[in-house]
């Protein structure tokens, strides 16, 4: 789910926070004068060339030059992020070590996996909602359908023969199909890959029909016609596909899901350095060619408080909590 219009007014309001000094830049003066005193790790829990990877890129270059020092990132995949998720929650709790993830990741995650050796709301503590990308379901232009509409009517015809990629059993790709699913009667079958990237690829080369992609990673390919736009998955158009209309608006009621990315650090991390990373994230995010480039590859972007990260996990582990268990998804 896109969060709440309470914390998109954080997109608007970041700038001002920034000018008037208020807010967590005040906070962060309360941070020990030596942090950072070394490069800070930021694990990113999914393979390179992703928009998980991306964003922690651009990202780490503009948050490097507040905090003074290097920020190294470590691409940690595998298992839907729960591998660079365990890495974090055993690293010192010191500020140097942070994580980037998804929904999928630390919303997701623990209701597929029963064994996880942590918990993600007891083992990290939260810094930022940072971001949020709308999917867009797109399909292989051989396929001959042209809207979502059409689409339906095809699955409906072929029941259980359409096929969709994901980013990974559990990804914020496969739920969002398996809610389009639930909401329409329909079924498909699942095809998983290792990350969105290979996802969108399958899809180009005909090896599956469609799949809900991150929309800024794959805007060259739709431009260009390899891939075709049905819908996309937030409330709102977006500015870069301004044509395409939502899944809500093509009939499908109450449908609404992106891609959240957020920083966690580990538990018992000292108040004052969370603090300070906090600061040091909501002005980066306030930084003008970083914020264009995020837009033109159709993230909203936020910048939230700690306590407003803590309770959209909440509000988001009982929303797919519910579809998770009444869909019978489960990872062998």
């Amino acid at each position: 789910m896109i969060p709440p219009r309470s914390i998109r007014l954080a997109t608007i309001l970041l700038p001002l926070c920034l000018l008037w000094g208020g807010g967590a830049s005040a906070q962060s003066a309360t941070a020990p004068a030596a942090y950072p005193q070394r490069p800070v790790n930021l694990i990113v829990a999914w393979p390179p060339g992703g928009a998980v990877d991306l964003l922690a890129r651009q990202l780490g270059t503009v948050l490097a030059k507040d905090l003074g020092q290097p920020i190294v990132i470590e691409n940690k995949s595998g298992a839907n992020g729960s591998i660079g998720h365990a890495q974090a929650v055993r690293a010192a709790p010191d500020g140097y070590t942070a994580l980037l993830a998804t929904n999928s990741t630390f919303v997701i995650g623990p209701h597929l996996y029963k064994q996880l050796p942590y918990q993600h709301e007891r083992d990290l503590a939260p810094v930022s909602l940072l971001a949020a990308s709308p999917l867009v379901l797109a399909v292989n232009p051989a396929l001959k359908v042209k809207t979502l509409t059409q689409l339906l009517a095809l699955a409906r015809e072929k029941p259980g023969r359409l096929t969709f990629a994901s980013g990974g059993q559990g990804s914020t790709s496969h739920l969002a199909a398996e809610q389009l699913m639930a909401l329409t009667g329909i079924e498909m079958t699942h095809i998983p890959y290792q990350g969105g990237g290979p996802a969108g690829t399958a899809v180009m080369s005909g090896e599956v029909d469609m799949a809900f992609l991150d929309l800024g990673v794959s805007l060259p390919f739709l431009n260009s016609g390899r891939l075709l736009p049905l819908a996309v998955s937030s409330d709102q158009r977006s500015p870069l596909l301004p044509e395409v209309p939502t899944v809500a608006e093509s009939g499908v009621k109450d449908f609404e899901i992106a891609t959240a990315f957020a920083v966690f650090v580990p538990a018992r991390t000292p108040a004052p350095v969370i603090d300070r990373l906090h600061g040091a994230l909501v002005k980066a995010l306030g930084d003008a060619d970083l914020r264009q480039k995020l837009i033109h590859q159709g993230v909203i972007v936020m910048g939230t408080s700690p306590a407003e990260l803590r309770d959209y996990t909440t509000r988001e582990n009982q929303r797919w909590g519910k579809i998770i268990s009444d869909r019978h998804i489960s990872v062998n």
